[in-house]
Order: structure tokens, then C-alpha cells, then sequence
């Protein structure tokens, strides 16, 4: 979407992801993000099994935190392999070199891919 308010997230190395548990409180946790064209996206490297992704698909308001700066996000579930795979290029390519990026790439890392829009 052009003129996307999120666009600038995608440079942060790290943004914290904040979700509301099923007794109705929030909670939050870094998480790796990346931007392709104008979306960001983020990956639960642990899959499906990941809390803040499972909250986020239970109810997908939430919001993005980093520096001073707080915006609410609406959590759409990504399943179109052709933007998966550039979602997986775009983490290849921002945290190339790590240790901690190789459980991004499997099948249950990428099922568990979400687009965060503004609300």
C-alpha cells in the first residue's frame, strides 16, 4: 500500500510486538521484521507454536513498538507462496550472516507469516 505509515519499521533491526492474551491483557516480545515494497511482515521462528503469533491470529490488533514510537497493526496471515518466498529473500537478505536466522526458513516458519497493517 503506498504511503504506508509502518514503512520506516522496516529499517529497525528489531521491533517489539505487542498482542492481547486471552484473559484480555497485553503482552510484548522482539521480533524480526522485514519490509517488501511497502508491507512489513514478520515470522514466528518457531511456527504456529509461537505465543505472540497464535495471539495475533486469536485477535489481530495489536501494535508495533520501537524508539518513542508506538503504531496500532491489524495481523493478516500470509499465505501466497510467491510473497512468502520474497518475504523469505527480504529475511535473507536484512539478517544475512546471523546465527539466529536459519529457523526462519523452514516450512512451519514460513506458514507462520503475518502482514502488519496500520488500523
Amino acid at each position: 500500500m503506498a504511503g504506508n505509515p509502518l514503512r520506516h519499521v522496516g529499517d529497525e533491526q528489531e521491533i517489539i510486538i505487542g498482542f492481547q492474551r486471552p484473559d484480555g491483557s497485553w503482552g510484548s516480545t522482539p521480533v524480526w521484521d522485514v519490509q517488501v515494497g511497502d508491507d512489513i511482515f514478520v515470522r514466528s521462528m518457531t511456527g504456529a507454536k509461537g505465543g505472540w503469533y497464535r495471539r495475533l491470529l486469536d485477535n489481530p490488533d495489536g501494535e508495533v513498538r520501537h524508539g518513542e514510537h508506538v503504531h496500532p497493526v491489524h495481523a493478516e496471515a500470509v499465505s501466497d507462496s510467491k510473497t512468502v518466498a520474497a518475504v523469505t529473500e527480504a529475511y535473507e537478505t536484512k539478517y544475512a550472516g546471523s546465527p539466529y536466522l536459519p529457523p526462519f526458513f523452514g516450512k512451519d516458519s514460513e506458514n507462520a507469516t503475518l502482514r502488519l497493517a496500520p488500523r
